[in-house]
């Protein structure tokens, strides 16, 4: 039953599916936003493509069961996450929209605590939280990805990393239009859109608790080493520099090290990354 207490924004989910998810993948993803004790007015899903007909059916048997808004988009190609993101924003009918990844899954009380500190500050533009990362099982905790919650913290992790994890954030459908929106960055099309949020002077934060348990395998430490990141990477490092966020040595350091994990082989990177940056 859809939540309508009228001290909360409403706010719509975004999410993108292409035809290479697992179905039942996306179920259980679309469940947990279903189920939530805060439930959102409105679901906005891309067809990144065409889709298998299992994908389909899932889409239809929740659209036709959710008591809100379900609203599917049809890209005609599979033009990528930020592009698609970019295409469902046009459909949001609410003030926030919150991400979602289509074989994540979210905690119950995720948009319950994101929506507390919302109505807290009408500054925030932006929030976040943490995740946990698991294989098979969602009992099944392989590591966790902690990003800082203050705005310094914030801003000095942007010079290094994404301060952000994507599907636990909740933003302001406005600004997010106003800085340009989502853009075909790559798999840098999140980190692109904070980096110009922070550097318009907007306020963010990220909440402490765990908002999603996020679904792992080898192929996602793979990605990271795609070659066509490199050009991202350079064009993302170069605007921190261009608006004051990073200096000349910062910009030459986190260039050495992005190329690194570009080019290191794919058994290091995933050791890394599981036993050291998400441990």
């Amino acid at each position: 039953m859809i939540n309508n207490n009228l001290n909360y924004p409403k706010f719509s989910v975004l999410m993108s599916v292409y035809k290479k998810e697992n179905p039942i993948f996306l179920d259980e993803a679309l469940k947990s936003v279903e189920n939530q004790s805060v439930v959102p007015q409105q679901i906005v899903v891309v067809e990144d493509g065409k889709l298998t007909n299992e994908l389909k059916e899932v889409l239809k048997i929740h659209r036709d069961n959710f008591e809100g808004d379900f609203t599917i988009v049809k890209s005609i190609r599979n033009c990528g996450l930020g592009l698609a993101l970019r295409l469902g924003t046009r459909f949001v009918k609410n003030d926030w929209i919150a991400r979602m990844d289509s074989d994540d899954i979210s905690s119950y009380d995720r948009f319950k605590i994101q929506l507390n500190e919302i109505c807290k500050d009408d500054d925030l533009v932006l929030i976040g939280g943490q995740i946990d990362e698991f294989e098979g099982s969602v009992e099944n905790i392989t590591g966790y990805r902690y990003v800082p919650t203050t705005d310094t913290g914030i801003r000095n992790f942007l010079k290094w990393r994404n301060p952000f994890n994507h599907p636990t954030v909740m933003i302001k459908k406005n600004i997010l239009e106003k800085v340009g929106g989502y853009e075909g960055k790559g798999k840098l099309e999140d980190y692109f859109l904070w980096s110009k949020i922070i550097a318009s002077g907007y306020k963010v934060t990220n909440v402490n608790s765990v908002l999603v348990h996020m679904r792992t395998n080898s192929g996602m430490y793979s990605r990271r080493g795609d070659l066509e990141n490199l050009k991202y990477i350079f064009k993302l490092r170069n605007y921190l520099q261009k608006n004051g966020i990073i200096n000349f040595f910062e910009m030459f350091i986190g260039d050495f090290v992005m190329l690194g994990n570009i080019l290191v082989p794919n058994g290091i990177r995933k050791f890394v990354y599981k036993k050291i940056i998400h441990k």
